[in-house]
């Protein structure tokens, strides 16, 4: 008989940047708007967090001297974004971007392979997340969908992943699908 010893590795929760070219920057540690500008070579762009951009609105510019959250996504966007309400084709564009970032980034350096998917969700603006009912669809948070059954692994993975908002936003995506009946059938 002998001893063994086992270890598990802990993913470490990094604040994600993804810059102008497309490349992700990870901060494992705390840092500040500015000091990611920094490291930025041209002066006239600007921090968003992921979780605040709305379909249809202005992008937010994160304050210099606000800290990055561990776990959060963000962009560094060119200034003359700020000017210009948020499209669908832009939120698609972004979504690609971070996704296409988030896979080079495992590819490269690291031996264990995450599987991570960033889907572009459309919301309105004024919902709010904290009610009892959210854009007239009753909230759920039981670990039973609708018809009782419970939901698929990959969501599961997902909530355990994202933001309050992000789950808020895709359960109400979700309850709103139903069957579509194409045409009609004649006897």
């Amino acid at each position: 008989m002998g001893s063994c010893f086992s270890t598990s590795s802990v993913p470490l929760l990094t604040a994600k940047v993804i810059t102008l070219n497309g490349s992700l920057l990870e901060y494992s540690v705390s840092v500040t708007v500015s000091q990611v500008l920094k490291s930025e070579t041209t002066q006239s762009c600007f921090l968003c967090n992921s979780d605040r951009l709305y379909y249809n609105e202005f992008i937010q510019a994160l304050n210099p001297s606000e800290e990055l959250q561990m776990g959060q996504i963000y962009f560094i966007l060119s200034t003359t974004r700020l000017q210009y309400r948020l499209t669908a084709q832009d939120m698609a564009a972004l979504a690609v971007k971070a996704s296409s970032a988030i896979a080079k980034s495992s590819k490269k350096g690291s031996r264990r392979r995450t599987k991570t998917r960033i889907s572009p969700v459309v919301m309105e603006v004024n919902q709010r997340v904290n009610e009892e009912r959210f854009d007239g669809v009753k909230r759920f948070d039981q670990k039973l969908g609708v018809s009782g059954i419970s939901r698929s692994g990959s969501v599961r993975k997902l909530q355990r992943s994202a933001s309050k908002r992000a789950k808020m936003a895709i359960r109400s995506f979700r309850l709103r699908l139903s069957t579509i009946h194409e045409g009609t059938v004649a006897y």
